[in-house]
């Protein structure tokens, strides 16, 4: 986006569009209506100056704010291992197992690199007690699996983890993020990791340089999200959640224990 304009009218015209140099107007393809049920667009579709992109499937602010208007459970995913393997969820068989599938494949691209074609963040899944991911007290192993192979932790770097919900992704959680970054490159920065000899040995020895930190956020599950905070929360379910806090070119824990003394930081070494 490069400018914002203020007072926008709901049904948009052709005059105003074209006061600020606009071309067309690109909208989902969701309907919206007037007060008197007409289409918002019904003048600059007349005039052939409308652009329909599909909404993007299960994190649509229309959905949203209807989960949030209707206090409506039907998004919290119960086991997303379940669901992921097409054993969970609404639909026949061969739906779920279609969905599954497509969730699969959604995952592997959001933690591409930045060109979209090569491994990026890595994602993993734990299986423990409720008890050990409703609990910070209880430590417990549990089983791991890694979902997506992407860049592992290089040698020298510090393993970062922070963890939380992240519902309704906003700035705040990619600011939150970020600081987590900097504190680390701070440090590294002290530590004389951004010398220019220490840049080059890393060059020499694997390629290419990285920075002093790998950092990994642990999402917790829906159900675990709702004994805390109640009502319908969270708004976003496990694997929409997810999905944003990939897009912060993190690595990402799905399903975390809420104690990670003896759990997860060790398997990650």
């Amino acid at each position: 986006m490069t400018q914002s304009v203020p007072h926008a009218p709901y049904v948009t015209s052709l005059p105003w569009i074209s006061h600020y140099g606009c071309n067309y107007v690109v909208h989902g393809d969701d309907i919206t209506s007037d007060s008197n049920g007409e289409d918002c667009y019904r003048y600059v579709k007349a005039a052939g100056r409308f652009l329909v992109v599909k909404r993007t499937p299960g994190i649509s602010t229309t959905d949203l704010v209807g989960r949030m208007l209707l206090f409506t459970k039907g998004h919290f995913i119960k086991s997303l291992t379940a669901t992921l393997a097409g054993e969970e969820g609404p639909g026949t068989v061969e739906e779920r197992r279609e969905t599954g599938e497509a969730m699969r494949k959604r995952i592997s691209e959001y933690a591409s690199d930045e060109s979209g074609l090569q491994p990026g963040s890595e994602v993993w899944t734990w299986e423990g007690s409720a008890l050990a991911k409703e609990n910070n007290r209880v430590e417990e192993s549990g089983s791991f699996r890694k979902m997506v192979v992407g860049k592992g932790v290089r040698p020298g770097q510090r393993v970062v983890y922070v963890d939380g919900g992240f519902d309704l992704f906003s700035s705040g959680h990619i600011e939150f993020l970020r600081q987590a970054l900097k504190c680390e490159e701070e440090i590294g920065r002290k530590n004389g990791w951004y010398d220019v000899q220490q840049r080059q040995e890393r060059i020499r020895t694997h390629g290419e340089d990285f920075g002093p930190a790998y950092v990994v956020a642990g999402v917790h599950d829906d159900l675990v999200i709702n004994k805390w905070k109640g009502l319908n929360y969270p708004i976003m379910n496990t694997f929409e959640r997810g999905l944003c806090v990939l897009q912060c070119r993190v690595s990402l824990f799905l399903k975390q224990p809420n104690s990670i003394a003896n759990a997860s930081s060790i398997h990650i070494r």
